[in-house]
């Protein structure tokens, strides 16, 4: 009887206390749908490791569409005219997904290499993805005699077309020159350029090349796209540049 009586005593107790609201700090569950962007790229970041230089960099990323409504992707741009990437679908359902197949020319690249897409639908919403990977030398390619250089094939889009009846220096040097040698000159993937010893030097340097097919002669003489003109006006506009702004801009200095 008594331990009844004690029984009944906390019964409203328990019940108050089970309807308590939670405290104050505790972590609502998330809806993982809604915490991601309205478009959505998988991976962000596609790393493939070694590839041997003239090999293709192919990887598939998939887009999905996490609004209510359907969209229609209306652009896709890449880094470099040397990427192509196109999708299975450009309409995706609300909550679908479609892939996107990226391939990469690695000819005349070396080293580490970055290379992004960019992604628009009919919302207005963007989305980006990387691939990355590192270009190792190819014996075969040597032997064979069949090493592409910058003018050859998909780099010629960005490393000569562009370059053609160009006049301004800065114009040159950004449309053709910045995507291997970095942002004023400081060094990326190339060397940088704002060390020469001597304006003479870096002429002749963009003219003649240094014989190899990441850096061939850009002079009319040697197949490149440059008049003498262009070469010595984009020479001086290099020389010019402050030298000091060399460690606080380069990521990569070679």
């Amino acid at each position: 009887m008594v331990k009844l009586s004690f029984f009944l005593l906390l019964l409203p107790l328990l019940s108050c206390s089970a309807s308590q609201p939670q405290l104050v700090g505790m972590e609502k569950p998330v809806d993982e749908a809604s915490a991601l962007p309205m478009l959505h790229i998988q991976p962000k970041i596609y790393d493939l490791g070694d590839i041997q230089e003239g090999e293709a960099a192919i990887a598939t990323f998939l887009i999905r569409n996490n609004s209510g409504q359907s969209i229609e992707l209306v652009d896709i741009q890449a880094s470099c005219g040397c990427t192509a990437a196109e999708p299975d679908s450009y309409m995706i359902s609300p909550s679908g997904f479609t892939q996107l197949k990226v391939a990469i020319d690695t000819s005349a690249k070396q080293f580490d290499i970055k290379k992004s897409v960019y992604v628009t639908d009919s919302l207005g919403n963007t989305a980006k993805a990387m691939l990355v990977f590192n270009v190792v030398e190819n014996p075969h390619l040597q032997s064979a005699g069949k090493i592409k250089g910058i003018f050859d094939g998909q780099c010629a889009s960005c490393h000569f077309e562009p370059l053609v009846n160009t006049i301004d220096p800065k114009t040159l040097y950004d449309v053709g020159c910045a995507m291997c040698h970095g942002e004023q000159g400081v060094g990326a993937y190339a060397p940088r350029l704002t060390n020469l010893p001597s304006l003479t030097f870096l002429s002749h340097t963009i003219a003649h090349g240094v014989g190899r097919p990441q850096m061939p002669g850009f002079s009319h003489a040697n197949g490149g796209p440059l008049t003498d003109a262009q070469i010595q006006s984009l020479a001086e506009w290099l020389y010019h540049l402050p030298k000091e702004a060399d460690e606080s801009l380069s990521s990569n200095p070679r």
